[in-house]
């Protein structure tokens, strides 16, 4: 039951990269996926659910979601990772991210979670001395990458990326089709998100447990997102989960439900122009009542799956 409790609460971990992708238990052609269709009287937005991480098993895509990302003029992504100024990140991530002063992950972090810690560095090879000064939610964020990396799974394969990819290669083949690439967050936004973040020890403990457990809990979140399985996400990702767990509640606030507010006012803009929007976020961002998709409709917008 400990196992157990630990996997359930250490989903957050998995959380952190937006569903990770290690297994393709259907074939992709006919994945459902997570897409909405939002109508405005000016035009159409379309929304859809992104994984990060994934493999080539992922692709080809539905027709009709490759047919609308066909009609659209704009791509709105949270973050365009194929512009991404890796020297800023790294000294943005220097500057806010690492310890000073001599000062370790160790100091900061109770016993347990230093053994666990020790436990999973040699797990997955990752040395020490190469993350002593990063603060937990960094160092949490890195795990969860090395893990899906070392299953296999590639975030040059997400189909935020994929997306990506798509616009800037019409762009460069037909200028006069050019799709424009608009980002909902700056990379500053994102990576101040596991700053400083509320609860550092409980997070880095419980997502070093739920390593452990991580092959099973990427396959459920796998087979829900290919059979577009909206409640079992929701279940899996977030129902209870505060409930169950109330230290977590002001991350999972800051992680999720601030980030969908601020997004869904930019979707509510893009709505009262008259070109057509082609919108890819993390699914956790859609789905519930706090997701994006819930918050459109609380306006009185059309949203429909598709």
């Amino acid at each position: 039951m400990k196992s157990l409790r630990r996997a359930k609460h250490g989903r957050l971990t998995f959380f952190l990269l937006v569903l990770l992708c290690p297994y393709a238990v259907i074939q992709a052609a006919e994945d459902k996926a997570f897409f909405w269709q939002v109508k405005s009287g000016t035009t159409t937005v379309y929304l859809m659910g992104s994984i990060h991480f994934a493999d080539e098993s992922f692709y080809p895509l539905r027709s009709e979601i490759e047919q609308a990302f066909e009609q659209s003029q704009h791509l709105a992504v949270e973050l365009d990772i194929s512009k991404a100024d890796q020297s800023a990140y790294q000294t943005l991530l220097a500057q806010r991210g690492m310890f000073k002063t001599g000062t370790t992950i160790k100091d900061v972090i109770a016993d347990d979670t230093w053994q666990a810690l020790r436990r999973q560095l040699r797990k997955l090879n990752v040395d020490y001395d190469a993350v002593k000064t990063y603060k937990p939610g960094i160092l949490v964020l890195t795990l969860s990458a090395v893990q899906a990396i070392q299953l296999g799974f590639d975030p040059e394969l997400g189909i935020d990326a994929y997306f990506l990819g798509k616009a800037n290669e019409q762009t460069r083949k037909t200028p006069e089709k050019a799709v424009d690439i608009i980002e909902l967050e700056t990379m500053q936004q994102q990576l101040s998100l596991f700053l400083d973040i509320p609860n550092g020890d409980l997070l880095l403990k419980e997502s070093l447990y739920s390593l452990d457990e991580s092959d099973q809990l990427m396959a459920d979140m796998v087979r829900l997102w290919k059979q577009g399985d909206e409640h079992g996400m929701n279940k899996l990702l977030f129902e209870d989960a505060v409930e169950e767990y109330p230290a977590f509640a002001g991350i999972y606030d800051r992680l999720f439900y601030q980030r969908n507010q601020q997004m869904t006012e930019k979707i509510i803009t893009m709505l009262s122009k008259k070109d057509v929007y082609f919108v890819v976020v993390g699914t956790g961002h859609l789905i519930g009542d706090r997701g994006i998709v819930g918050l459109l409709k609380e306006k009185g917008y059309d949203a429909k799956r598709r």
